[in-house]
């Protein structure tokens, strides 16, 4: 398999990788396949993401796509990460062999899923939250 150098030097080098405290928006998504799973996590400030933290399992093009796809979400409108695509993933890492391809499916769809719940979060009324008692 020919791996592009963008999705090499994402996989060596992963940007984003971690938890993040107290986030906006978190979200997931697995690829049954194989069991590879992504999880982001937003920080939104006037409704651009300011921060973006990925965890990730699986394969190394998962892991890269992750990567991409946090520096990807960076700066945009959340409204913007509703729409984004698997082939706004794959052209993240400079494309994907067809075998691989899951990696933007698992990326894309856990970024709509965070900006899916930062959106429900926004619109939820006030004092809704689900409060713990001791």
């Amino acid at each position: 398999m020919n791996y592009s150098e963008t999705l090499i030097d994402h996989f060596r080098n992963p940007r984003n990788a971690g938890m993040m405290r107290e986030p906006d928006g978190v979200g997931e998504d697995t690829f049954d396949g194989c069991g590879d799973l992504a999880r982001f996590y937003l920080r939104v400030v006037d409704g651009r993401v300011v921060d973006v933290r990925f965890q990730t399992y699986g394969c190394g093009p998962t892991i890269a796509a992750s990567s991409a796809g946090s520096e990807l979400a960076t700066g945009r409108p959340v409204a913007d990460l509703v729409a984004v695509s698997e082939q706004d993933v794959t052209a993240a890492v400079d494309g994907l062999p067809d075998e691989r391809l899951h990696a933007a499916q698992v990326v894309a769809g856990a970024l709509r899923a965070a900006a899916r719940d930062y959106l429900s979060r926004r619109s939820a009324p006030s004092g809704s939250e689900v409060r713990q008692h001791a």
